[in-house]
């Protein structure tokens, strides 16, 4: 009983930080939201699958939340086994990653899957870590950016999705010397 409690107090909360729904009466708000996922998708395809691997609640919350606001189908993984698991079974469009997790560290999956997927989807770290040597190593391993969670919000992750993702496919289409 008190995990549902704590996650409805949770969702009040996050919900003062996000956009509000202009005051619409619920039919109304429901109509706009059905609109905003449509447009983030071409007519008769799925809206952009995010994938966000993190393990602390009100932050996933926090950014499922602004995501699906903005249209996109969000699934949480609070591990790295299991975050690693929905890369491969989910086939999400783009990957957020924490690098603290409570079984492996989100390097160790990026490493893991830069070498099991050499097409995976982009993956973009947030990470509450900004020294430079894991910046580096997170780079190194082939994470497209290198974010640092106190210096970005939900609203601004989610705008830039796109762009990652654009980015991510020409960088594919360019040949390998």
């Amino acid at each position: 009983m008190r995990p549902a409690a704590w996650r409805g107090d949770l969702q009040a909360t996050v919900s003062l930080w996000l956009p509000d729904r202009l005051g619409l009466p619920t039919e109304i708000a429901s109509k706009r939201d059905s609109r905003l996922i449509h447009d983030r998708a071409p007519r008769g395809q799925e809206p952009t699958h995010v994938l966000l691997i993190e393990d602390d609640i009100a932050i996933s919350e926090m950014y499922r939340i602004q995501l699906e606001y903005d249209g996109y189908r969000v699934t949480i993984a609070t591990t790295g086994h299991g975050g690693f698991d929905a890369v491969t079974t989910a086939s999400p469009d783009i990957v957020l990653l924490d690098l603290l997790l409570p079984d492996r560290s989100g390097l160790e999956i990026m490493a893991e899957i830069k070498e099991r997927f050499p097409n995976h989807p982009p993956v973009v770290i947030l990470s509450n870590y900004g020294e430079p040597t894991m910046i580096d190593r997170g780079k190194s391993l082939g994470a497209l950016e290198y974010l640092v969670k106190s210096r970005v919000t939900p609203a601004s992750v989610s705008q830039s999705i796109p762009g990652w993702i654009d980015q991510a496919r020409q960088g594919r289409s360019e040949p390998h010397n």
